[in-house]
């Protein structure tokens, strides 16, 4: 099997380290450099003692002034702002997978609206694939530059788009409730000044104004005749990891719960990452912990033209690294499973 060089900037986060352990048992894998800002020179089991066959692996080392030439994949997991210049530094031949939101957001103004950062590589940004491999794959093959969605988006994404595009629901209003563990909110949640109690709390952030809400719209809206806007409240709960969305929707006239349950059946039949659950199931998180699975659940409501969508990430893995994994295996011609099963 062919070797693909890779490194992963951002190695020590959450979502590095769960890049490091799916691709350390990738066989057709081969990690050259682990970047990061501190503790350099360190064994990666450093941060974490369950990474195995660490004597393979390369030390922690800074990417500042790093010979990019002969890296043939550059995973990306670093604050907003910072994968622009790597991606400019990159051979042509070379593949960016970025699980920021620096190529996610297609118009320029948007994305310095909602994270406050300049947009510094407008012209790459044209080249770019978003990166939602069930929706995005033929786009996925054939790209250097491929912009990973975002945990929330992923997971309300997912369930919707068959739906927008069978003209099943109506868009005008959308309503999705999401709770995520707060390995979500990153290693700054380590911090207890910021963060005092968050394995007795629940809170509610980014009300009206998240900055996943024009990534969802921005999406969603490719498969309508105008643009959607959506009502999106995300909110940390007292677990680490994991995400469940609640959507509630508008059918269409005539449609019922169980056309949108084919739909999505149809629609996910092949795909090995999605399951389809019967409404009688009490869809959770815990079955997708540490898988790169999506569970969704259709639901009646007493309402008859109303219904409720459910669907289960875990955060760090569909939402985050996993999905960066399917979208190389995709890119590579590997099979989309290769170390995610």
């Amino acid at each position: 099997m062919k070797k693909i060089k890779v490194a992963i900037a951002g190695a020590t986060g959450f979502t590095g380290l769960e890049l490091v352990k799916i691709l350390a048992k990738h066989p057709g894998v081969q990690i050259t450099h682990l970047f990061a800002q501190s503790n350099l020179g360190k064994s990666i089991s450093f941060f974490d003692n369950k990474i195995k066959n660490t004597k393979k692996l390369p030390k922690v080392s800074l990417l500042l002034n790093s010979d990019l030439d002969n890296i043939d994949t550059i995973f990306t997991a670093l604050p907003h702002g910072e994968a622009h210049s790597i991606a400019k530094k990159l051979n042509k031949n070379s593949v960016l997978i970025d699980l920021s939101a620096d190529f996610r957001i297609s118009n320029k103004t948007t994305y310095e609206e909602w994270y406050k950062v300049p947009h510094l590589a407008t012209n790459l940004q044209k080249k770019a694939v978003y990166g939602l491999s069930e929706i995005n794959r033929a786009l996925i093959k054939n790209t250097n530059i491929i912009s990973c969605p975002g945990c929330y988006p992923t997971s309300i994404l997912l369930p919707l788009i068959p739906l927008i595009k069978k003209k099943l629901i109506n868009t005008n209003l959308i309503i999705a409730d999401s709770k995520s563990g707060y390995s979500g909110a990153g290693k700054k949640i380590e911090d207890k000044k910021l963060y005092p109690n968050i394995n007795q709390n629940l809170a509610i952030y980014g009300v009206g104004k998240h900055r996943h809400m024009p990534e969802i719209e921005q999406e969603l809206s490719i498969y309508n005749s105008k643009k959607i806007q959506i009502t999106f409240t995300p909110h940390l709960i007292p677990t680490f990891r994991g995400i469940l969305s609640t959507i509630y929707l508008d059918l269409s006239k005539d449609v019922t719960s169980n056309d949108v349950y084919k739909c999505l059946k149809d629609f996910y039949n092949k795909e090995k990452f999605i399951e389809i659950v019967t409404s009688n199931n009490m869809i959770n998180t815990n079955k997708v912990l540490n898988t790169n699975m999506c569970n969704i659940a259709v639901y009646k409501n007493k309402f008859k033209n109303k219904i409720i969508i459910a669907s289960v990430i875990d955060n760090l893995v569909k939402g985050a690294a996993g999905q960066a994994v399917q979208n190389f295996n995709i890119r590579h011609g590997f099979s989309e499973t290769l170390s995610l099963i």
